[in-house]
């Protein structure tokens, strides 16, 4: 897992504002639109036809009417290499890929457990992150804006903040299988927009913190950045 946030939060495009004027908002929505589209339409790769081929002899399967393993594990791959540029025009990962796993009486129920847990272990992790540079910038800067009275109350809010900022997500790949007692063990994919997590995280910030927020806008960007 760490490995995998290691990857694909490597280098979060810095902003510098949070306040995004309609027309951004437009551009960037059409931009994931144009996205989602490209993916829907993707043939299967090779070697999501040799994954899928493998999660099939272990029972993992798809209900009927749904993509097909093969296609959604192609559209996992394609959002995991999704590029956008950087604050210097340099080529990153738009993405954060994020998966859950959970077992339930029913699948529907399963669904929602896995798309749950996808999104708090990523919060999680975030907020153990943002903490920590908080702290760390605190402990090195002198003369730092950020106080010790700014970092416990970010600390009281932190998780709060994440899960507020986490609210969009894209169902990449959703599959199950029976167990022997008849429950529905359930693999949920998730797929996050950095480019909108990073400046609906700062928004949160600003409005959470007051003031304060703008010292901790370079902060998120070093922890996102440096990953």
């Amino acid at each position: 897992m760490k490995k995998m946030i290691s990857l694909l939060v490597v280098a979060l495009m810095a902003t510098t504002t949070f306040a995004q004027s309609a027309a951004e908002l437009a551009r960037q929505q059409k931009e994931l639109n144009e996205i989602n589209m490209k993916m829907l339409n993707a043939k299967p790769t090779k070697d999501a036809k040799k994954q899928a081929k493998e999660l099939k002899k272990e029972g993992w399967q798809v209900p009927a009417g749904e993509a097909t393993i093969e296609k959604q594990i192609t559209q996992s791959q394609l959002y995991g290499a999704e590029l956008m540029a950087d604050e210097n025009g340099a080529p990153t990962k738009r993405f954060i890929l994020q998966t859950g796993q959970t077992t339930s009486g029913t699948y529907n129920a399963g669904v929602a457990a896995a798309r749950t847990a996808a999104q708090t272990e990523l919060a999680a992790l975030l907020k153990t992150e943002i903490v920590a540079a908080i702290q760390q910038k605190l402990d090195n800067a002198q003369g730092s804006t950020i106080t010790a009275t700014t970092v416990d109350k970010f600390n009281e809010r932190a998780r709060a903040i994440v899960d507020e900022s986490l609210t969009n997500s894209i169902r990449v790949l959703t599959i199950y299988r029976r167990l022997p007692n008849n429950n529905f063990e359930v693999q949920v994919r998730l797929a996050f927009d950095k480019k909108e997590l990073t400046a609906r995280m700062k928004r949160n910030l600003q409005k959470e913190l007051e003031s304060e927020g703008d010292a901790l806008n370079p902060v998120i960007d070093e922890v996102f950045s440096n990953k």
